[in-house]
């Protein structure tokens, strides 16, 4: 597997850079619907390169701390975010094919997850799993 331990410091970090990675989007969107090099238009692009340069920074920071598929595998909670976003800004409404798909999504995440670190600790030295508890 690999040697990085799992630690909620690390998993709340990710969700914050993929909270905020998620608002990009609604950001992008907004500049679409405005008028082609107006202000607005710049303004939201401007607060979505501002997004993009914030999250970059903050995954780089996770990878120091989980490994890269436990980050990558959580990046499909992006898609409750953007139901969230979608409801918020843009009146959206939620169907129960939107619920479905972002439950499976979450079980997806919680049994990879759950399941590397899981296998971290199975191969731990003894005395690191002492030093754990």
């Amino acid at each position: 597997m690999n040697d990085k331990k799992f630690s909620i410091g690390a998993f709340i970090l990710l969700q914050i850079a993929l909270f905020i990675f998620s608002f990009g989007a609604v950001c992008s969107k907004m500049a679409g619907r405005q008028e082609f090099l107006s202000i607005p238009f710049f303004a939201y692009y401007g607060a979505l390169f501002l997004t993009l340069f914030v999250y970059a920074i903050l995954w780089q920071q996770v990878l120091k701390r989980i490994s890269l598929v436990v980050a990558y595998a959580c990046k499909g909670i992006g898609i409750i975010y953007g139901i969230l976003w979608g409801v918020l800004f843009f009146k959206e409404e939620i169907n129960w094919k939107m619920i479905a798909g972002a439950v499976l999504v979450l079980i997806g995440v919680y049994i990879f997850v759950f399941g590397e670190i899981k296998a971290n600790k199975k191969t731990q030295k003894p005395e690191e799993n002492e030093q754990n508890a």
